[in-house]
């Protein structure tokens, strides 16, 4: 939730029952925020240790027992990894609600619109 405050609520931007999900959504204008933190783990404690505590728990999430239907658990950033490389292959979804409005700006500057 403090996350989510920072990064929506903040800033103005979608928090709670008004956020869409963007990885699944494609058809509508997402409101968005980000919160961005730069933490020195070595300020801490020893990062090698950390790495290796992150690695194990990386490993017990993997070999826990999934739920029926269930073929992986990902860990964070790795959905997000896999998104990137399918928009790099595939391009990018623009919203059509977003496209149109591109669309109409293009229209009125007398530039080409997107493909």
């Amino acid at each position: 939730m403090i996350i989510g405050l920072l990064a929506g609520t903040l800033g103005g931007a979608a928090m709670g029952r008004e956020v869409i999900d963007f990885n699944h959504d494609d058809d509508n204008v997402t409101n968005t925020g980000q919160a961005i933190a730069a933490i020195d783990i070595a300020a801490f404690g020893d990062l090698a240790a950390f790495k290796a505590s992150v690695d194990a728990l990386v490993r017990d999430f993997r070999s826990s027992r999934r739920m029926p239907g269930i073929d992986r658990i990902y860990v964070p950033g790795e959905r997000s990894q896999e998104t990137r490389a399918a928009r790099t292959r595939y391009g990018i979804p623009v919203a059509a609600a977003l496209m149109r409005g591109l669309d109409q700006v293009a229209s009125d500057l007398g530039i080409a619109k997107l493909v």
